[in-house]
């Protein structure tokens, strides 16, 4: 490193002050994290992001690089209270960090609707803002359980969930993605599987009644098209087979789960 971050980084370590500080400046390691600041209205601690935090970038964030690639001298440029990451981020980053009293909250990645809704009383906790979040959770949990009771009327169906092409990747048991087909009295085709990659031969043979397929990497649409020519499967027999928005589906906060479970629900009613 340049002796000027060097020399930075030096007097940071003077300014830093006790743990029990207030927190007033926040670094985010990771998209859904950034969410969730934005989500129980902390943003204005937030001075540091990723290159994948959309919101934060059109804000004027400073971007510290991504969740796995960090310049450690933007992010220590940025003065942080605390940073907040997920695993991703690499452990020597992580351990320089800390090494300069830098204040570093690694996150889980949350494997159910309830695990993401302590994450973001968690962050709640850590930064502030904590009433805003319990509204945030509360509101959250109301319309899910309300989409669950819902669902009890709905026929029991095999749902088939992809993530990714080329190969196909699709959603395991034991994920918070799981819970959308489960919330809606669905059975997941990939229950029991312990990688996410699946045969388009397998999808055929499990037949489900329903699939839906991440716009995740541009690749939605291509696939709708090409599952469109499996007529033998049940879910292109009867239509049923939707894109699904993966900005909402794939981001672990309450607000995106609830909105992709609403869009999962919706669909599955209309048919």
């Amino acid at each position: 490193m340049k002796l000027k971050g060097i020399v930075s980084l030096f007097l940071l370590v003077i300014q830093l002050t006790s743990l029990g500080q207030e927190i007033k400046r926040v670094v985010s390691l990771a998209p859904s994290i950034t969410e969730n600041i934005y989500l129980i209205g902390a943003q204005d601690k937030l001075v540091g992001c990723t290159s994948y935090c959309t919101d934060a970038i059109r804000d004027g964030v400073q971007q510290v690089g991504s969740a796995v690639e960090i310049n450690m001298e933007v992010l220590f440029a940025q003065q942080p209270d605390i940073v907040l990451a997920m695993k991703l981020t690499k452990t020597q980053d992580i351990e320089t960090m800390k090494r300069l009293g830098v204040k570093v909250e690694i996150m889980d990645s949350p494997d159910n609707f309830d695990e993401i809704c302590e994450q973001t009383l968690h962050i709640a906790e850590l930064i502030g803002n904590k009433q805003e979040a319990q509204k945030v959770v509360e509101d959250a949990r109301k319309r899910v359980e309300k989409i669950r009771q819902q669902s009890k009327q709905l026929p029991h169906s095999k749902i088939f969930f992809q993530l990714g092409a080329n190969p196909v990747f699709t959603v395991l048991d034991h994920t918070f993605m799981n819970d959308y087909i489960t919330f809606c009295n669905g059975e997941n085709i990939a229950t029991g599987l312990t990688k996410g990659t699946i045969t388009r031969e397998s999808v055929v043979l499990q037949n489900p009644d329903y699939m839906f397929i991440a716009t995740m990497g541009g690749f939605g649409a291509e696939e709708l098209a090409t599952w469109k020519m499996y007529t033998g499967i049940k879910a292109i027999q009867n239509g049923g087979i939707f894109l699904i928005d993966s900005e909402t589906s794939c981001s672990p906060t309450p607000a995106n789960f609830v909105s992709a479970l609403e869009d999962v629900f919706n669909d599955i009613k209309r048919k």
